[in-house]
């Protein structure tokens, strides 16, 4: 097995400087910020980060028992601790000290040089948006893998999307794939500029421009602003693809080289190839692509706009309608997201429940409450909606959260329990309703008297819908009214 990168290759990279004799082999074939994802004698790079509660250095002495290849330190920890440092890596002379300026730039730079030593015969595309990006990637990653091969595709695994995940992704590339599909996540100003720099996606799509992470970022401009970032280094012979109807959409590609897509419902079939069939709400969409009959399992008006962003790239490679089909329908929903399963409760009545606890801002509550809204099985007529805070709104938040309360106003719901602090704003807009209960937190005693009212009211003709940041743990209510491994996925 070789080294990920020589150590003049790194040091170059990272403009660094080696500590010690200078005798060290420096081979690593992995890389980890955290030390407990450091394997013995797996010959890591360890790069410890220093972060607003932590600090990785202190976890140095704890690694270097597990033997790694290469281990980075800041310069300014070297320099409060040089005498440390200098007997570590004489005790250790065969692993690889290097100090540098700034880590997390050091491992940023180390994935650049990585890629561009890697990469340079793989289509590279990027995917960014304030929501459905992890979705995307997986519906253009099954098609990849369908028309490429599956050994030919490297991409994002879970949401390593960040100023650290990204790079940390791309270290798992091995070389000889045919293309590579990542995701671009930020939750700071100027995130998606430092992670475009490392990849430089030759194809990429914005998913949409929404209110994901508007507390940090103040205005949906300055989110549409950051996100275009990934579209940087797009070549002449590459492409942009956005949504048609997005109000941002044409601010997203006023800088773009390569070639300007757009898809969506909008974008006429002699053109995008695809004309809708039938939305089937629970069961997904039907539609065709140049004329072959494709089921979407994915529900929600949302899922298919995706889908359709990722027929528009696939067709851009060349990707026939076939393999298109294939890795469509071979998608499942993403734990978390957008889970539709046909559950028994502990009353042994079966009703719907939609889990959808990954993640929440306005728009992804908005398109979650219409797609119920819109949901004409009279096999499930009552809904009842479970929803929690929507977490980094900042200034927004009160707004936001009544704004869901109006929304729900529209939807007649037969018991709407709300949860968290911030939920507290759309309980004032419809405390006023019938069968509405607030929840100051998500805990254990809040959870099972919210199981206990499910399971006195459900009858079997029921969708609950779980909704809520993360943080809000919404998950964990589940064991409160679901008979334990009697969860499965409506087919």
């Amino acid at each position: 097995m070789d080294t990920l990168l020589e150590k003049d290759e790194l040091i170059k990279a990272v403009q660094g400087n080696e500590i010690g004799s200078g005798n060290a082999e420096c081979f690593f074939c992995d890389v980890q910020t955290d030390s407990r994802n450091v394997s013995q004698d797996s010959k890591v790079m360890f790069v410890p980060l220093l972060g607003e509660f932590q600090d990785g250095h202190k976890y140095i002495p704890s690694v270097l028992e597990k033997k790694p290849g290469v281990i980075l330190l800041n310069e300014s920890e070297y320099q409060k601790k040089s005498d440390f440092y200098d007997e570590l890596a004489e005790k250790n002379k065969e692993i690889c000290f290097i100090k540098v300026e700034n880590t997390l730039h050091a491992l940023q730079d180390a994935a650049k040089a990585y890629v561009e030593k890697k990469c340079s015969n793989m289509i590279k595309v990027s995917i960014t948006g304030s929501s459905g990006k992890t979705t995307t990637k997986e519906m253009l990653v099954s098609i990849c893998k369908e028309y490429f091969g599956e050994k030919n595709v490297a991409y994002t695994k879970g949401n390593f999307n960040s100023e650290t995940g990204l790079p940390l992704s791309v270290f798992k590339i091995k070389g000889d794939e045919k293309i590579g599909i990542f995701e671009m996540g930020m939750n700071r100003f100027g995130e998606i500029e430092e992670i475009s720099n490392i990849w430089k996606s030759k194809y990429g799509i914005i998913t949409n421009i929404g209110t994901a992470h508007i507390g940090i970022l103040k205005t949906k401009e300055n989110i549409a602003r950051e996100k275009r970032h990934s579209f940087d280094y797009i070549p002449e012979d590459g492409a942009a693809f956005v949504p048609f109807n997005d109000v941002f959409a044409d601010f997203c590609l006023e800088n773009v080289k390569g070639e300007k897509i757009k898809f969506g419902r909008s974008v006429p079939v002699s053109k995008s190839g695809v004309e809708f069939g039938k939305d089937l709400g629970l069961f997904g969409t039907d539609f065709f692509v140049d004329g072959i009959k494709i089921h979407l399992s994915l529900s929600g008006e949302y899922n298919f706009q995706n889908a359709l962003g990722v027929i528009a790239l696939a067709k851009k490679l060349g990707i026939d309608a076939v393999s298109i089909k294939h890795g469509i329908e071979n998608v499942c929903s993403i734990g978390g997201r957008m889970e539709i399963l046909k559950t028994e409760l502990k009353n042994h009545k079966k009703s719907v429940l939609i889990k959808d606890c990954y993640n929440a801002n306005l728009d992804s509550m908005l398109k979650v409450l219409d797609f119920c809204q819109n949901l004409d099985d009279i096999a499930y007529e009552k809904k009842i909606l479970v929803l929690a805070d929507m977490k980094e709104l900042g200034e927004e938040s009160e707004n936001s959260h009544k704004v869901i309360g109006e929304k729900i106003k529209n939807l007649s719901p037969y018991f709407v329990f709300l949860i968290g602090t911030e939920m507290k704003f759309c309980y004032n807009v419809i405390k006023d309703m019938e069968n509405v209960f607030w929840f100051g937190e998500s805990s254990p005693m809040n959870f099972e008297i919210i199981g206990e009212k499910i399971l006195e009211k459900v009858n079997g003709n029921e969708i609950i819908l779980l909704k809520g940041s993360h943080s809000m743990e919404l998950d964990k209510l589940i064991p409160y009214f679901v008979l334990s491994k009697n969860e499965g996925e409506i087919q």
